[in-house]
């Protein structure tokens, strides 16, 4: 068997070798990236159910609370957002510059992360009933867009002239970007906590009208004008329950006005460790590819399962060494 396979007498030399110390580190090593690999596949797979049995809302009837929304990214208004490295207009980026240096042996190159950051802008969703405000803060973004060039300078100040495989084969210089981008206009799936914004997602219709008597109130000329019907300058029992019913009326009317308001509703990452996801792609191609992410963690995990069973049971039983051959006694 060691014959026929060259890395697994490798390994079994080096279990032999190993002492009791370094066997056992290096075993719980493997258990830990087991269980690991188990549980990833597991939260793929979750997501994977999370995003088929999840109806999709529109912004317009979403209620409060663990939604999904789909519709398409855009900019707020006032300052514009642009890419730290390339420049370009977007609504959320991430971006990373790598410099190559020389190992500590001065042998082969090695690449340095010396610079990286991500975007905190909110932005807005949009979709063909009204608009949300989103924050990306704690989001697993899956981006639009990804482009990787290579210059001479720590910060390139534009773009790159040409994205294709011949530019980046060609490409030189000591410094790596990576870039990161949601344009303005692209399909976004986002499945978080929607939420009002202000005062109105939390006040109730009592709490509203009590607020507007009160001002009212303080507008005693005004108040007598509108509610004193019989003009004896007091406000008895029935003028009251008219101004009542009219406060209550304004307030039910204002507060939806403000629930509906564009500005009132929020996306943001939801409490108690669920999901936030803010993806470009669509629902079908993610729930593939946390699927396929999920299968591939679960073969890791039984190929680790079977290797940590191997090596125990090669420690536990190493095989016998095969007694020397005689050689033939020459008179």
């Amino acid at each position: 068997m060691t014959d026929a396979h060259p890395l697994a007498a490798l390994v079994a030399s080096a279990v032999q070798r190993a002492t009791p110390a370094q066997f056992w580190l290096g075993f719980s090593a493997g258990m830990v990236l087991a269980i690991w690999l188990l549980y990833f596949g597991f939260s793929r797979l979750k997501r994977s159910r999370l995003i088929t049995d999840m109806p999709t809302s529109k912004v317009r009837s979403a209620a409060q609370g663990y939604v999904e929304l789909e519709g398409h990214a855009r900019l707020m208004p006032g300052e514009p957002i642009h890419a730290a490295l390339s420049g370009l207009p977007c609504v959320w980026f991430r971006y990373q510059v790598e410099h190559r240096e020389r190992d500590a042996r001065g042998r082969s190159d090695e690449w340095r992360v010396v610079e990286s950051g991500i975007s905190d802008a909110i932005f807005h969703l949009q979709d063909d009933t009204g608009l949300c405000i989103v924050d990306p803060d704690g989001a697993d973004i899956t981006p639009s867009t990804c482009v990787r060039w290579r210059g001479h300078a720590p910060r390139p100040g534009a773009p790159p002239r040409d994205t294709g495989f011949l530019a980046r084969l060609l490409d030189s210089g000591p410094y790596r970007y990576t870039e990161y981008r949601i344009n303005e206009f692209d399909s976004l799936y986002i499945i978080g906590d929607f939420a009002g914004l202000g005062d109105s997602g939390s006040v109730s219709l009592r709490e509203a009208t009590g607020d507007l008597l009160s001002a009212w109130k303080k507008d005693r000329p005004e108040l007598l004008r509108r509610f004193d019907a019989n003009g004896d300058g007091q406000i008895d029992m029935e003028e009251w329950e008219s101004a009542r019913t009219a406060a209550e009326s304004a307030a039910a009317t204002s507060l939806g006005a403000r629930r509906q308001h564009t500005e009132h509703n929020l996306v943001r990452r939801p409490r108690y460790g669920r999901p936030y996801i803010i993806s470009c792609t669509p629902q079908n191609v993610l729930v593939r590819r946390y699927r396929r992410t999920a299968f591939l963690s679960a073969l890791g995990f039984l190929a680790m399962l079977t290797l940590l069973a191997w090596t125990a049971n090669l420690r536990a039983n190493p095989p016998l060494k095969a007694p020397p051959v005689p050689g033939r006694v020459l008179h």
